[in-house]
């Protein structure tokens, strides 16, 4: 049995626990870092401010992998706070969607899509569109005009922009 000396220890080869990362890489994992620690982000809007500072795409991709491999970015984790959050603003589903797909999430990967985010209490997104105008009501001359393009800027689909802004006008004695 060999004695455990500094000469023994002088002799053994020290190979490092992680392969050396580039120093840009590295930066660009620090500047990933920051910007989350701030609000949670999503791993297409990181490439792209990375990008904006300065750094390649080829590093930016690097440390953005490195940062999903270690839980840092989960773009599934970002669209749960997203979507819960457009809700809670009164935003329409059409709108959520769309604002997924730009940050190339598919909403159909959320567990629990759609029913898990807007089936709250049995509300539909109807009465969530008039419970808005009633909260916020527009404001114009013409009601029902001004709440058609108050419910599609949140959003709402065509056919709940209708309904509820038809719901509205009524509500407020226009029709």
């Amino acid at each position: 049995m060999p004695i455990i000396d500094d000469a023994f220890l002088s002799t053994l080869v020290r190979e490092p626990l992680a392969p050396a990362v580039p120093e840009e890489e590295e930066k660009a994992f620090s500047r990933i870092s920051r910007l989350v620690a701030s609000r949670e982000r999503c791993a297409c809007e990181l490439e792209k401010r990375l990008v904006q500072d300065g750094f390649s795409e080829r590093d930016a991709q690097s440390a953005i992998a490195r940062a999903v491999s270690c839980g840092m970015v989960d773009d599934l984790r970002y669209a749960d706070i997203l979507v819960r959050s457009r809700v809670s603003q009164g935003r329409g589903r059409a709108g959520i969607e769309e604002e997924l797909n730009r940050c190339g999430i598919d909403p159909r990967r959320l567990a629990g899509w759609p029913d898990e985010y807007f089936g709250i209490d049995g509300v539909s997104e109807e009465d969530r569109a008039f419970d808005f105008l009633c909260r916020k009501p527009p404001r114009s001359k013409n009601a029902y005009a001004a709440a058609c393009r108050k419910l599609a800027a949140r959003g709402y689909s065509p056919d709940v922009v209708f309904a509820a802004a038809r719901r509205y006008a009524k509500h407020e004695g226009v029709f």
